[in-house]
This record gives structure tokens, sequence and C-alpha cells, in this order.
């Protein structure tokens, strides 16, 4: 027997974590974190907003009753000893701050630094809470582990500047300014690999039990090994990783030398900025199925402790 909850649930937790990645995406560049040439100090504060009140709309379906009986919701903000609880107060004061940030950004209209910051405070708290929500349930081994908050932070970092990079392409045309985001996004894959890898070794070893290590098995050679090992690892990490390391090798030897100013070395420089620009879709596309593809596995291969009684 296998529980798990559902591709909204699924759906929530991604867009959760994408939201709040975009909102520290621009925030990042703002600051200068990106360098002084990124041109990602604007999107991310369009989208956070709308996209965790997307999720949040979903898991309010998830929840059934709240369309039905809307005043049920009002318990998840009186339980305060609760999660939940606290994750949807994070979750409502962020939606109201970033759509704040974002409109008085696309408005070119000064906005306060307390606005900002509390922002940024508040997309850290809902990228990690995405992961804590599952992690503090018990019932669920491969789920009570306090790596899985990183993963999905990590996650949610990687995922949001992705997004951003993709929409300020299409749509900002100082966009094509470009920083530190192909050795950002080398440091967050690498980071994400390295936890994950933690994450299964733990899993797979017994660290948390022997339901545990059945979900994890479903994952690295069971039957979510084609999803986990093609789609998540090879599309979603790998891949990006190697496009955003040959580019970042690429921009570092392509860089002008006060002697290389010729118009050759101008042409050149354009048309692999033109090249990088098609893989830099590619790989930012890819590294947005396999941040969806993770949160997928998590919580379809989770197994309960139940199970325990009923496999031999």
């Amino acid at each position: 027997m296998e529980m798990h909850w559902n591709w909204l649930v699924v759906t929530y937790l991604f867009l959760g974590g994408l939201g709040a990645g975009a909102y520290l995406t621009s925030f990042a560049a703002e600051l200068g974190w990106l360098g002084n040439n990124s041109g990602l100090k604007r999107m991310g504060y369009y989208i956070a907003g709308p996209i965790v009140g997307l999720g949040t709309l979903l898991l309010v379906f998830d929840l059934g009753q709240g369309f039905y009986k809307p005043w049920l919701l009002v318990r998840l903000v009186t339980n305060f000893s609760s999660v939940m609880t606290w994750g949807t107060i994070v979750l409502a004061v962020f939606i109201l701050v970033g759509l704040l940030k974002g409109y008085l950004t696309y408005k070119n209209e000064a906005v306060p630094g307390a606005v900002t910051w509390a922002g940024a405070i508040l997309a850290v708290a809902t990228g990690g809470y995405t992961g804590f929500l599952i992690s503090v349930i018990e019932a669920i081994p491969f789920w009570s582990s306090g790596i899985i908050p990183v993963i999905f932070f990590v996650s949610a970092l990687s995922t949001g500047l992705s997004i951003t990079v993709l929409l300020a392409h299409i749509f900002e045309k100082e966009a094509s300014d470009k920083g530190r985001e192909d050795l950002t996004h080398i440091f967050l894959i690498l980071a994400e690999l390295g936890a994950v890898a933690v994450f299964m070794w733990v899993m797979n070893s017994g660290g948390n039990g022997l339901i545990a290590k059945k979900s994890a098995a479903l994952v690295i050679s069971g039957k979510y090994a084609l999803q986990f090992w093609g789609i998540f690892i090879g599309l979603g990490l790998l891949f990006p990783l190697a496009v955003y390391t040959v580019q970042h090798l690429a921009s570092k030897a392509a860089k002008p030398t006060v002697k290389d100013t010729s118009a050759a070395a101008e042409m050149t420089a354009g048309g692999q900025k033109q090249h990088h620009s098609y893989l830099t879709i590619i790989a930012d596309s890819s590294v947005l199925v396999g941040g969806f593809a993770l949160r997928a596995l998590i919580i379809f291969a989770a197994l309960p402790i139940w199970d325990g009684i009923m496999i031999p």
C-alpha cells in the first residue's frame, strides 16, 4: 500500500519554492550579489507574489472543503501550535509584500528598504517551509528528515533563478546584460546534488528505518528510477550543470582585454552571446523540469509507517 498526496500538492510545493526563489533572485541582483551587470533586478519581483498566490490557491483546492465551507479555513490561522498555521501566515504575508514590491518596481517608484528586506526574509521562510511542511510528518519516514527543507530550499533558489532568467530574457531588454548567473547556477546545482546524495545515502542505508529504505529503493532502482536518474538527475541537474559550466568558462575566455578591441573580437563575442542565450533557455527550462520532478519523486515515493506491517 502506498499513501501519498496528489499532483495539486506537488504543484503547490513547486510553485511555493519557485516564487520564493524568484524574489530572492532579484533581491540578490539588486544588491549586486549577481554582479554589477546583472539584468535580473526586476523580473523576480514581478512574478514572486502571483506565483506563490497561485500555489496557495491550489492548496485550497486540495483542502476540498475550502470552497464549500470557507469558514473552516479560519482554523488554518488560529492553531499556533501547528506548522501549517505558521506556514499559512508566512505565505499570506509574503504574497501581499511580494505584490506590493512587484507593483512599485513596475511603476519605477521608490520602495522602502523595510519592504524589500521583509520580502526577502519572508521568501526565505516560504522556500524553507515548503520542505519543512512535510519533514515534520513522522508517519512518513522518507519525509521525516531535516535534509528535506535544505534540498527544497536550494532547489527553490535554483528554479527561481531559472524562471527569472527565462522571463527576463523574453520581456526585458536590459536582461541581456549578464552577471554571475552561470556561476551561481553551478554552485546551486552542485549544492543540490550534494544534498540529494546525502539524503539518499541516509535513507538507503536504513538510517531512517526500513520503510524509508523501501521508499529510497523505489527511487534509486525501483519504479521511479527512470524519473530519478533520467529526468531529475540527468535532465534537471547534470545537463544544465554542463551548459552553465561551458558558458562560464567561455565567458571568462571571451572577456575583452585592453589589447583585444578589434572588430573581429566583438563579432566573436556577439556570436557567442547569441549562441549561449539559446543554450540558457534550454538549460533553464531543464532546471524547472528537474525541480518539479524532485518534488514529485519525494511525494509519490513516500511509504507510510503502517506499510511495515503489510510488507514482509
